[in-house]
Formats: C-alpha cells, structure tokens, sequence
C-alpha cells in the first residue's frame, strides 16, 4: 500500500514537470496572440504585419478571391471581367479549380488586412493564377494596383492576347459590338443583303444624282430660253426702231425730191417760154444737180442691217450709195446757149426722178417689215 501512494506521488510530479514548459508557453503565446488579434482589427492593422507569404490548400470563391482557413485572398492586379454573364464567372472559378486541383497554393501577400488579403498567387505548377485569368479572358488588368510595376507588361500582354484570340469576355464584347440579326447570320445570305444593300444605296444615289442633273439642265434650258426671248424681243424692238427711223428718213428725202422736181419742172418751163426772155441772160443764175439727201440715220446703223431681211438690207445699200454724198451745182452764164440751158436742168430733173421709183419701193418694204 505504502508502495503504491509512493508510485503515484512520483507520477503526478513527473507530469507537472513535463507540463509546466507547455504552460509557460501558452502563457506567453496567449499575449502575442491578443497583440496579433488587436493589429488584425479594422482600422488598426497594417500590411507590416502580416507574413510575406501564405501557403495552403484554397478554393475560389468567386472570380478572382480565394479562400484558406478563414482567410480571403483577393488576386492582385486584376478586377473581374464585368459582362452580365454568369457563365463568365462560372468558367473563371471553374478554371482556377482546375490548375489548384486540391493542391498547395503560394501566395505572396501584396496588402489588405486580416481577414481580407491581397496577394500575387501561384499553384504548384508555377502557373500564375491572374495570369491565367487574364489570357483567358475571365479578368481584366487593374492599372491601379499595376501601374509602375515590374508586372504591369506581363499582365498587359496576357490581357491583350485574350482580346486578340477573342476569348472571355473580349468574344462577348466582339459579338454585342457585330451581331446581326439571326436571318442574316447565313454565310450567303449575309453578303447578299450586305452588298445588295450597298448596291441598292449606289442605285438610288445614282438615281438622285440623274434627276439632279436632270432638273439642274432643265433650269439651265429654261434660263437659256428666257435669254434667248428676252435678246429676240430685245432685236425686235430694235429692229422696229431701226425701220422705223429709216422709213422716216427716205420719207423726208422723198419730200426732198418731189420739192426739187416742183422748183426745176417750172424753171424749165421758164426756160422752154419762148414769150419769156430766159433770167439767167440777163443776170445768171446757178442749177443744184441733185436735193440735198439726209443719210444720218443709215450712216449711224450700218452695223445694225443685219436685224433687216438680207433682201432689204441690199435694196437700201444700194439706194443710198444711189444719193450723191456732196452737193454740186451747174453755173449758167449769160453766155451759156438757151438749148444746152434746157438740156442740163432737164437732165438735173430726170436724175432726180429716177431715184423716186427705189425710194419708194424700199419705203415699202420698211412699212412691210414693220408689220412682222
């Protein structure tokens, strides 16, 4: 009996000695845990404290956080692919579940506090999860957290080629941005109605453009036919004018000569009187071989007897280079025999009655040409 207290006395002090360390131990760990707790509250924590890298088994819980033993990771340097698309983030976390596999995830802690870190994360191939992420389109680079890294190209790059190989989200984005209507999804009906529409806006731009120019030269016909009308009325009265004006000066050189023909009828009667001694013997007298034509008028409109009938533009050329251009005269001396006396005033009157026939006729043709 005395044996066995004695055997129990010296176990119970075996057993406080082998405990004792373990006891001091938690005591002292108990303080470090309280100041580790106290820097892991919001506000209070900073990323000094925390372990340059976790590494354990992790699962996504969506598409660009982990989870490890009460701990979320958020990936560094990427945010998720926003597209509406659920599928998209089922194919994110079904992609980071595939290269985990159950296995060993290194993370190397980038900020964030307690229970919410940050971290740059690889799986036990080495493989880059954001990386991952971001060559198959499943997230997008955030520059914020990248900028002026040596990361910034790499996740760049990754980012880039998903857009390039439309993958993820860049082959919803590129669908949204190019989707046609399902009819014309057809790999011949689409070119038909693509270039048949550009055909049919050529036609019709084609179309405008002809009656364009058709109405452009139907104003321009219409604007040469009111010049055109205006420069005939503008010739007509023109024309009117000038038959008028000469109709009016072969009128008063008509007057002219039926005036002289009265003035030298009676002096060759004077003259043939054999009752009455002749004037001229006793003291003289001068003879006028033609009136005194007025040709200002046709003088001032040469150039304008194109408006006239080439027919009556020709009888009055003629007729006015008929009329002398300068008067001349016949002195009569007392010496001068009766008979030649009589011979010349008889030519003087027989020239002068001649011309009355052409005047007359081209005052006609005037009046005539008036009235068109």
């Amino acid at each position: 009996m005395r044996s066995s207290c004695l055997l129990m006395t010296r176990a119970a002090v075996l057993s406080l000695f082998l405990l004792a360390p373990n006891l001091a131990a938690a005591q002292t760990q108990q303080p470090q845990r309280g100041a580790q707790v106290a820097q892991a509250a919001p506000g209070t924590a900073t990323t000094s404290a925390l372990p340059e890298r976790i590494q354990r088994p992790m699962r996504a819980v969506d598409p660009v956080t982990l989870r490890a033993e009460g701990l979320s990771i958020r990936l560094w340097g990427i945010r998720p692919a926003t597209s509406g698309d659920t599928p998209l983030e089922l194919r994110a976390m079904e992609l980071m579940d595939t290269l985990i596999q159950e296995g060993q995830v290194n993370c190397k802690l980038e900020g964030g506090v307690i229970p919410e870190l940050i971290g740059r994360c690889v799986v036990q191939s080495n493989q880059d999860l954001a990386l991952e992420l971001l060559g198959n389109g499943y997230a997008i680079v955030d520059r914020r957290q990248t900028y002026n890294t040596v990361f910034a190209t790499n996740y760049e790059k990754a980012q880039e080629q998903a857009r390039a190989m439309k993958k993820g989200v860049w082959a919803l984005i590129d669908r949204q941005a190019v989707t046609l209507p399902k009819w014309l999804q057809s790999d011949v009906l689409a070119p038909l109605v693509i270039f048949g529409g550009m055909l049919l806006g050529f036609g019709f731009n084609a179309l405008l453009m002809l009656r364009f120019m058709g109405r452009v030269s139907q104003s321009q016909t219409s604007e040469n036919r009111q010049s055109e009308r205006k420069e005939a009325l503008l010739q007509s009265r023109e024309r009117q004018v000038l038959v008028t004006t000469l109709e009016g000066e072969l009128a008063e050189n008509k007057n002219k000569i039926e005036a002289f023909l009265v003035i030298y009828g009676d002096l060759l009667k004077s003259l043939s009187d054999p009752m009455q001694p002749p004037k001229y013997q006793q003291v003289g007298d001068i003879v006028q071989k033609h009136p005194s034509f007025s040709k200002t008028v046709f003088e001032a409109n040469v150039s304008k007897l194109s408006l006239l009938d080439i027919k009556l533009a020709g009888h009055l050329s003629k007729l006015y280079s008929a009329m002398p251009k300068e008067q001349e005269y016949i002195n009569l001396d007392q010496n001068v025999p009766l008979d030649t006396a009589i011979k010349l005033v008889e030519k003087v009157l027989q020239d002068s009655q001649d011309l009355l026939a052409p005047i007359n006729q081209v005052i006609h043709e005037l009046q005539e040409a008036a009235k068109q």
